[in-house]
């Protein structure tokens, strides 16, 4: 790694020499969004959204699920119903884990490992953040790792300048509990906000048995963060701010579903075999950024950062035996021969008589390390007789994953777990996963007249390393890659433009994969206008054309331990549709009116090629993938809209979801019953009223009319949705 090293010291250097030559007067720093703000996406060439406080304070959600349904191009797939670990796809791609898109918060990767294991089983809380940003196409590629999809960025609330503060307590069904508190000030040029965040909920599904489950069904968060900054005046303008964040969570989640018989009595039953699932995690941040304005046209922005995640993950895995069914398929056909003997062992029913019945319960606990340093150039300039913004960025990023996988087996005594009599723990895995990036990118939005070309490239360098004790020496991969990309927006008048765009999508292979797996990518293109004014409309037809598409082997997807974080490759993918959001707000009457929007999004994929799945990834374990087949879990049609009315003092808002069926497996035609996910609607109802100046109460209601809808067959039998779920809540400012 030393080259890489080398070669990232001497052009983060070059840098700070050329912003250092220039010598103009001091101008106010400010917090950019990436996004450059709601107007700023007006003119992008690429697709863009950005969710604000406002937006974010309607209905009060805690799940980044629910708030991203408004993003045109999203794809997702609901888990626990708090979206305790998200699975967000975008144009297409696998929402599994969310490791196909790039998430930040503050521009900072946020992802555990976002390299070495890009499976994001920590997410920030969206309870906590000002404004979430979703963009995609050329946007995307100067942020990496994976530039097929998009990238989301989370934005955590501002250093206020005066005094400011705010107590925000609510408590809803399933004794849901949330605490979030903050205060800030800036006290001349220093400036700082504390905040504090808790929540908890017994959650929303029954256990056959509950003595081992304190918390039932639900879990407890807990985060904190401090954020300071000091204002450096001199000859030229600077500020340092340092973000400190502690954050843990200790959830009684499971993989374990229910058999569709099972699902359709009663969708929020868990089996007395999941009573000792748990994930325990602990999240700490660091992050110190250096913004530096040598001029009026010109930023520089360093940022050093690392962010370290252990969890413990206690997880029914199966049963004790090579050769007998997986639970996933005990769940598909438990009437079937031997498998009725075995549901009834994980219901409880029956007691464990022999090793075969015996169930294994395993740790898959991990650390992780995400650190690096990074600094962008901004600049205004005015060469070849036009005008440019240019933006130059260079990024070294190291990350790791320690994985330690242990397993015991315990036996199913009068509907309850207790440790198999002389079983031991016994050690599954014990290996390391490192990756070392350095990505250098330069993007130049040019004007002429009213059309902006925006050109981009990144190249990137990535060395991995699998370090395992079965392993006689070390399994190391280097990768390098060039993504470019270009759009182009034009204002044809004064509310109406075009924009199209085009950029090679690319995600790396991850540590110790075998020598036929291929990196994931693709050529995406798009092309789309947007209507500025009384309704601002943007539509957008886009292709991604895969040369490759991979997938990998996780726990949450149904993998076996022995395929556990294996990549595969899929082959020739097509996936295109068209994605469309309209808002407008009408006046009924004085200081009052009508807002509303619909987000829709219609999408089709399917393969270009054939193969034998033998990783169970894209269709079941050992099937043909055929050209034409449709990927799993990506619906045709995703719709929401929200309206309501309001007024200075009050507002009254409802959401409607509607998302299509979907498949569980690749495939074509029509889709069997055992292989869909059949569509559904789901209302959520919110209303606030502004007592005083200093005081708001406010309510929700997710799932209004108490639908009942599956969402997942993965990893082990069907899982629901959230059902419906009251909150009232109060702020307070000071």
């Amino acid at each position: 790694m030393s080259s890489v090293l080398a070669r990232s010291i001497a052009t983060i250097t070059a840098l700070f020499i050329a912003q250092s030559a220039i010598s103009e007067e001091s101008v106010e720093l400010q917090q950019v969004f990436i996004t450059g703000g709601a107007n700023e996406i007006q003119t992008q060439p690429g697709s863009a959204t950005l969710i604000d406080e406002m937006a974010l304070e309607q209905f009060e959600y805690t799940d980044i699920h629910r708030v991203l349904n408004e993003v045109p191009g999203i794809n997702l797939q609901e888990e626990d119903g708090y979206g305790l670990r998200p699975n967000i796809g975008m144009r297409g791609s696998s929402p599994e884990r969310s490791k196909k898109v790039t998430i930040m918060e503050d521009g900072i990767l946020s992802g555990p490992a976002p390299y070495s294991a890009p499976a994001a089983y920590y997410f920030p809380n969206v309870s906590r953040m000002s404004a979430v940003e979703v963009f995609k196409g050329p946007s995307a590629i100067q942020y990496g790792p994976a530039t097929v999809a998009g990238a989301v960025n989370l934005v955590s609330r501002a250093i206020p300048y005066a005094p400011e503060g705010e107590l925000d307590l609510q408590l809803g069904s399933y004794e849901f509990k949330r605490l979030n508190a903050y205060y800030g000030e800036q006290v001349g040029d220093f400036g700082y906000v504390v905040e504090a965040l808790h929540a908890s909920t017994t959650g929303f599904k029954d256990l056959d048995v509950s003595e081992f489950d304190d918390l039932g069904t639900g879990f407890e968060r807990n985060d904190f963060s401090l954020k300071t900054s000091y204002d450096i005046n001199g000859e030229y303008r600077q500020r340092v701010t340092l973000k400190l964040g502690y954050a843990d969570e200790q959830s009684n989640e499971t993989y374990v579903g229910l058999s569709k018989d099972d699902f359709d009595a009663d969708p929020f039953r868990r089996y007395a075999a999941s009573a000792l699932d748990n994930m325990q995690w602990e999240h700490t941040q660091f992050q110190l950024t250096h913004v530096f304005e040598p001029s009026l046209t010109s930023t520089v922005t360093t940022d050093v950062y690392r962010n370290d995640f252990q969890r413990d993950w206690f997880k029914l895995n199966g049963f004790n035996g090579s050769s007998i069914p997986s639970i996933e398929e005990i769940l598909k056909h438990p009437t079937t021969g031997s498998n009725s003997s075995y549901y009834e062992v994980l219901t409880g029913e029956r007691n464990t008589t022999s090793s075969a019945t015996e169930l294994l319960v395993g740790n898959n606990g991990r650390e992780f390390i995400s650190q690096g340093i990074q600094t962008k150039f901004n600049s205004d300039v005015f060469a070849f007789g036009l005008p440019h913004e240019l933006e130059v960025g260079v990024r070294l990023h190291m990350d790791e994953i320690k994985r330690h996988h242990t397993e015991q087996s315990y036996d199913m005594t009068d509907s309850g777990l207790k440790v198999t009599t002389g079983s031991s723990l016994l050690t599954t895995k014990v290996n390391k996963g490192e990756a070392q990036a350095l990505a250098v990118y330069i993007k130049d939005d040019i004007k002429i007249d009213e059309t902006t070309f925006s050109l981009g490239l990144r190249s990137e360098t990535i060395e991995t390393t699998l370090s395992d004790a079965s392993f006689s020496e070390s399994k190391e991969s280097t990768e390098s890659v060039l993504v470019p990309g270009a759009g182009v927006f034009t204002q044809l008048t004064e509310n109406f433009g075009l924009l199209a765009g085009i950029h090679k999508g690319y995600v790396a292979t991850a540590p110790g994969q075998e020598g036929d797996i291929e990196p994931e990518e693709s050529i995406n293109s798009e092309f789309g206008f947007r209507l500025n004014g009384k309704y601002n409309v943007e539509v957008v037809a886009y292709i991604n054309d895969y040369s490759n598409l991979k997938e990998s082997c996780n726990a949450s997807n149904g993998c076996s331990t022995a395929q556990l974080d294996s990549e595969f490759n899929g082959g020739e993918v097509l996936v295109y549709g068209v994605e469309s959001h309209m808002k407008t707000e009408h006046e009924i009457a004085p200081a009052m009116s009508i807002p509303f929007s619909v987000t829709y999004t219609f999408t089709q994929t399917e393969f270009e090629n054939s193969f034998v799945d033998q990783s169970g990834v894209f269709k079941t374990k050992g099937e043909t993938v055929e050209v034409g087949d449709q990927l799993a879990y990506v619906p045709a049609h995703r719709l929401n809209i929200k309206t309501g009315l309001q007024t200075e003092k009050w507002q009254l808002m409802l959401n409607a979801l509607y998302q299509g069926e979907m498949r569980t497996d690749a495939g074509q035609g029509s889709i069997a019953d055992e292989d869909k996910i059949d569509a559904y609607m789901v209302l959520d109802l919110a209303a606030n009223y502004q007592v005083l100046p200093e005081l708001k109460i406010y309510s929700t209601v997710d799932n209004l009319l108490g639908e009942e809808y599956l969402v997942a067959a993965q990893p082990m039998g069907y899982r629901p949705g959230k059902p419906r779920a009251i909150h009232l809540g109060a702020k307070y400012q000071f």
